[in-house]
Protein backbone atom coordinates (compact mmCIF):
# COMPACT_ATOMS: atom_id res chain seq x y z
CA UNK A 1 0.00 0.00 0.00
CA UNK A 2 1.28 3.42 -0.82
CA UNK A 3 1.79 5.99 1.77
CA UNK A 4 -0.16 9.25 1.21
CA UNK A 5 1.66 12.32 0.01
CA UNK A 6 2.53 15.21 2.19
CA UNK A 7 4.30 18.35 2.56
CA UNK A 8 3.73 21.40 5.04
CA UNK A 9 3.63 25.00 3.28
CA UNK A 10 3.93 28.47 5.54
CA UNK A 11 1.69 30.93 4.01
CA UNK A 12 1.50 34.23 4.70
CA UNK A 13 -1.27 35.03 6.83
CA UNK A 14 -2.69 37.68 4.20
CA UNK A 15 -2.56 35.26 1.52
CA UNK A 16 -3.85 32.52 3.66
CA UNK A 17 -8.00 32.64 2.50
CA UNK A 18 -6.47 32.78 -1.13
CA UNK A 19 -4.71 29.31 -0.67
CA UNK A 20 -7.58 27.56 0.89
CA UNK A 21 -9.81 29.06 -1.63
CA UNK A 22 -7.63 27.54 -4.51
CA UNK A 23 -7.36 24.22 -2.49
CA UNK A 24 -11.05 24.10 -2.29
CA UNK A 25 -11.75 25.13 -5.79
CA UNK A 26 -9.83 21.42 -7.25
CA UNK A 27 -11.74 19.52 -5.19
CA UNK A 28 -10.84 16.12 -4.72
CA UNK A 29 -7.23 16.84 -5.27
CA UNK A 30 -5.78 17.24 -2.13
CA UNK A 31 -6.63 17.84 1.80
CA UNK A 32 -5.42 20.30 4.27
CA UNK A 33 -5.30 20.96 7.60
CA UNK A 34 -3.81 24.00 9.56
CA UNK A 35 -1.24 23.72 12.21
CA UNK A 36 -2.02 25.46 14.85
CA UNK A 37 0.19 28.27 15.81
CA UNK A 38 0.30 31.33 17.89
CA UNK A 39 -2.48 34.04 16.69
CA UNK A 40 0.34 36.86 16.66
CA UNK A 41 2.48 35.12 13.76
CA UNK A 42 2.21 36.18 10.25
CA UNK A 43 1.84 33.56 8.68
CA UNK A 44 -0.12 30.05 8.49
CA UNK A 45 1.43 26.26 8.47
CA UNK A 46 -0.69 24.27 6.42
CA UNK A 47 -0.16 20.51 6.01
CA UNK A 48 -1.49 19.65 2.15
CA UNK A 49 -1.96 15.57 1.59
CA UNK A 50 -2.97 13.83 -1.01
CA UNK A 51 -2.79 9.90 -2.84
CA UNK A 52 -0.01 9.55 -4.36
CA UNK A 53 -1.18 9.37 -7.75
CA UNK A 54 -1.95 12.76 -7.65
CA UNK A 55 1.68 14.08 -6.13
CA UNK A 56 2.47 15.33 -9.90
CA UNK A 57 -1.11 17.32 -9.74
CA UNK A 58 -0.35 18.66 -6.34
CA UNK A 59 2.89 19.83 -6.59
CA UNK A 60 2.24 21.49 -9.67
CA UNK A 61 -0.48 24.03 -8.36
CA UNK A 62 1.65 24.05 -5.52
CA UNK A 63 4.34 26.02 -7.48
CA UNK A 64 1.35 27.70 -9.01
CA UNK A 65 0.13 29.06 -6.33
CA UNK A 66 4.64 29.51 -5.23
CA UNK A 67 4.47 32.19 -8.47
CA UNK A 68 1.37 34.52 -7.27
CA UNK A 69 1.75 34.73 -3.44
CA UNK A 70 4.93 33.95 -1.18
CA UNK A 71 5.07 30.07 -0.12
CA UNK A 72 7.53 28.57 2.02
CA UNK A 73 7.91 24.65 1.45
CA UNK A 74 8.68 23.58 5.10
CA UNK A 75 8.50 19.52 4.51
Amino acid sequence: MSEIFKTIVRVPKKESAYFYFQLEANEGLCFYSTIEGDKHEGHRDIIVQAHPSLKEEVVQLLNKLGEEIELEFID
